[in-house]
């Protein structure tokens, strides 16, 4: 059964090639941030209030 080590390990492959290219370009980085956090609490707030019915 895999551990928390192995999900660090498999984080960190994820993620270190977006950190490369943040550090080259910031702005690209913090929009890409945005647009995936967006993304999650538009599916956060829509799970919690529900779909409205018209």
């Amino acid at each position: 059964m895999p551990g928390a080590g192995s999900g660090i390990l498999l984080i960190d492959f994820l993620v270190r090639p977006f950190l490369k290219i943040g550090m080259k370009f910031p702005l690209v980085l913090l929009i890409l941030l945005s647009i995936f956090y967006g993304y999650i609490a538009y599916f956060a707030l829509r799970s919690s209030y529900g779909q409205v019915v018209e």
